[in-house]
């Protein structure tokens, strides 16, 4: 007897139900595509979907007989099931980026006005970046490149420096550094700043080694990490729960104007969303 005619199961209904709902979801989904043929020749060819090869007249009376089906489906139409979930993740990344502009106008004020953390303020600046980073992140390491070029040819931009550790222990112990540099000698953090986005080192000696090539006092940098470490702790989670709240969850990232912008980003995209906040 057919694997398809054995008994019935009672979840079968439940299953067939989902089944359904998935494949009527990714039907609309294509049919919308096709419906807007400009934009789907500009990005996504129609997509044509193919039979699984199952005869038709076939009963299905089991879970079984259901995986099967799903099975040679997905197997006959594998760029539908791909072109469905890009849908959605592309869908996700909108309502994040929504979420974020939100949120980023309601902590204006966190954000912009912040002069606790290092920066580079020019006299005269017209438009604040915030830059949030890990000193273990190796985009973070080619943000700095950037940024630095930005600083030396755009005379009017004000960089928040925010200590951003996701990448391990030694990502924290670099940022306990970093803030006790700049609590003992903020004039010299931008020296220390390049000094370890420059290193491949990692952890709290090479950090100590970057605050001592910047002619910051190592000794003072390692009483306050012991002195002030709830204050050093509190700036960090601070820093986190900030970062998160806008939605950044991973390095770098950057706010400017009330865009938040993932990832590392050219210079000459970098100056098109500056030019564009001066606009306004």
């Amino acid at each position: 007897m057919s694997k398809f005619m054995k008994k019935s199961n009672p979840a079968l209904p439940f299953i067939v139900i989902v089944l359904i709902i998935a494949i009527v979801s990714l039907t609309v989904y294509l049919f919308v595509k096709k419906s807007d043929k400009k934009e789907t020749d500009k990005e996504n060819p129609t997509q044509v979907i193919n039979s699984s090869g199952l005869d038709k007249d076939q009963k299905i009376n089991d879970v079984e007989g259901v995986e099967e089906v799903v099975a040679k489906w997905i197997e006959a139409n594998p760029q539908a099931i791909i072109n469905s979930v890009s849908n959605m993740q592309k869908k996700a990344m909108e309502e994040q980026m929504k979420n974020a502009q939100k949120n980023i106008g309601e902590k204006k004020s966190e954000l912009f006005s912040d002069k606790k953390s290092p920066q580079h303020s020019p006299s005269g600046h017209d438009v604040t970046i915030v830059e949030f980073y890990d000193y273990a992140c190796g985009y973070c390491k080619k943000a700095y490149s950037t940024v630095n070029e930005l600083i030396k040819s755009d005379k009017k931009v004000r960089v928040i420096f925010r200590d951003f550790p996701i990448l391990g222990q030694p990502s924290r112990e670099m940022a306990e550094v970093s803030v006790a540099v700049n609590l003992v000698d903020s004039s010299n953090f931008i020296k220390f700043h390049d000094n370890l986005m420059g290193s491949n080192d990692r952890g709290k000696d090479a950090a100590l080694k970057a605050a001592k090539s910047a002619g910051v006092n190592v000794s003072k940098v390692e009483e306050i990490l012991k002195k002030d470490k709830a204050k050093i702790d509190k700036i960090l989670d601070d820093n986190l729960n900030l970062g998160t709240s806008i939605g950044i969850n991973g390095t770098p990232g950057f706010v400017i104007g009330e865009e938040l912008i993932p990832g590392a980003l050219e210079l000459s995209a970098l100056k098109e969303k500056i030019a564009a906040v001066r606009k306004k």
